[in-house]
């Protein structure tokens, strides 16, 4: 009887907990505590018809003093416009940083960072400037449904259907990884013996078991400006002999003769001939037709890295290919003119690359951000996500990993495919937002004078991460040969 009882009361304390945690809670900014030069305005069009703008400075912060009935995850809900267009700001709790949430400068809309981890009982919501210069309505805190474990069953079947074994060996692994562990990965052009994974391994003693590499210097533009392409292919072999993943980006340099005049930061433009502000490529006319030079260009661009690909494929060597990464962005000139070009761009790259030259090494990787611009299931075998969190920022990024859930049409392995500072891989279980793997970026994001800097990741926490049994490091990679 009194085991009876006892599951009686805690059915019931379950049943009223989870009543707590189905409430949602509405703060008015104009109703928390001010910094700086925030102001109150009179607003119809707000909740409550008032908002508090305009966070001109670093100093105007807006700080919203919630309470929550238990430790779990809530989802922060943030309903601003933008003044003169869509902004971006950052949200931190207790001080630590937290992500951001966007708005259009149209009207008033809502954004939400999805399952911010909180312990029961009171934290400060914080929302700082980034691009500032907006008007902030209010902040709902909801209960966060938790990510569930069925996003980590992802069949391993790669979209093509010609994928030789080396590939489907290394995805089927990857697939049984995912929800799992968590791969260190690390960016380095020198392999083990560049200063990035040097310095790793003097703080952890093991080394990454994902090398991120770069086809940039195989662009015909830069080889026309002497680049003899660098050692990337090698240092992938010389990698793959030593049991490890390779993953290539590509920052791919336009044509010369669309090279704009002048010289950017003090630099000759084809430097940064990936850059938007460096070149008029015009992807949209080359896709549509009415830039018929600019093809030739750009099947000229796409043999010359497929003859790359290929000498990895003829050493038995599998890639996790991520070209055309942060297009959404604009910033790259595959992202300039919008979704619809950058989509058709990616569908003949992967028909050319496949059905054309024979690359069935390769995995690829969308790391485009947004819905808007995936180009469906069948053209993509992993999202991948970059981003760029403050110095010390070690959180899951569950926000971000949470909307990239909506994406596709089905089950896909998603990676932080680049990152400037490695995350805790306690928030990544706590938060069940379970990144495939981590790529940090190199150069300063890693070492200063040839020894590891805590700038961006405390040694610390980085030695933490590589000796965690959820974490998998080079030595405890399985033999694939």
């Amino acid at each position: 009887m009194k085991k009876l009882a006892w599951l009686l009361a805690a059915a019931l304390m379950m049943t009223l907990s989870s009543a707590a945690l189905a409430e949602e809670t509405l703060y008015e900014a104009e109703n928390a505590v001010l910094h700086g030069k925030s102001t109150v305005a009179t607003d119809a069009a707000a909740s409550g018809g008032k908002a508090v703008g305009r966070f001109e400075g670093s100093e105007d912060t807006v700080n919203f003093i919630i309470s929550v009935p238990a430790d779990s995850t809530y989802d922060l809900t943030f309903v601003c416009r933008g003044i003169g267009g869509g902004k971006t700001n950052k949200v931190s709790v207790d001080g630590k940083p937290q992500g951001e949430f966007s708005c259009s400068g149209e009207a008033y809309e809502a954004d939400t960072l999805r399952g911010v981890w909180l312990t029961a009982g009171e934290h400060t919501v914080t929302v700082n400037k980034s691009w500032g210069w907006i008007w902030l309505d209010s902040l709902t805190v909801t209960p966060a449904e938790k990510i569930p474990d069925s996003v980590y069953d992802v069949e391993p079947v790669l979209t093509n259907p010609n994928a030789n074994e080396d590939a489907q060996q290394l995805f089927t692994y990857l697939c049984e990884c995912y929800g799992k562990v968590t791969l260190a990965g690390q960016h380095c052009e020198y392999g083990t013996i560049g200063s990035e994974c040097y310095t790793i391994y003097q703080v952890t003693g093991k080394y990454p078991a994902v090398l991120g590499l770069d086809m940039m210097s195989y662009s015909p533009a830069r080889r026309e400006h002497g680049s003899s392409g660098g050692s990337s292919v090698e240092q992938a072999v010389k990698f793959h002999d030593q049991g490890g993943i390779v993953t290539f980006c590509w920052h791919w340099n336009a044509p010369n003769e669309y090279l704009k005049d002048g010289t950017d930061n003090g630099n000759p433009r084809w430097w940064g001939g990936f850059y938007t502000r460096n070149t008029d490529f015009d992807i949209e006319a080359v896709m549509n037709g009415s830039d018929p030079r600019g093809k030739e260009y750009l099947d000229r661009d796409i043999k010359a890295i497929a003859e790359q690909l290929l000498r990895l494929q003829e050493q038995g060597i599998p890639v996790l290919w991520r070209p055309l990464h942060e297009a959404s962005g604009g910033w790259f000139w595959w992202g300039a003119k919008g979704a619809e070009p950058f989509k058709q761009l990616w569908v003949y790259l992967y028909n050319e690359l496949t059905c054309t030259y024979g690359c069935n090494n390769l995995i690829w990787i969308w790391n485009a951000s947004t819905a808007e611009w995936y180009p469906g299931d069948a053209y993509v075998d992993i999202i991948g996500e970059d981003i760029y969190a403050d110095k010390h920022d070690y959180s899951a990024q569950n926000s971000k990993f949470s909307k990239l859930l909506d994406v596709p049409g089905e089950n896909k392995l998603i990676a932080l495919t680049e990152c400037g500072v490695v995350p805790d891989i306690d928030q990544l279980i706590q938060t069940n937002a379970r990144w495939l793997w981590f790529n940090t970026w190199g150069g300063d994001f890693v070492y200063k004078k040839l020894k590891y800097s805590d700038e961006y990741t405390e040694a610390a926490l980085l030695k933490k991460v590589y000796d965690s049994e959820y974490v998998i490091t080079l030595d405890e990679l399985p033999d694939f040969d």
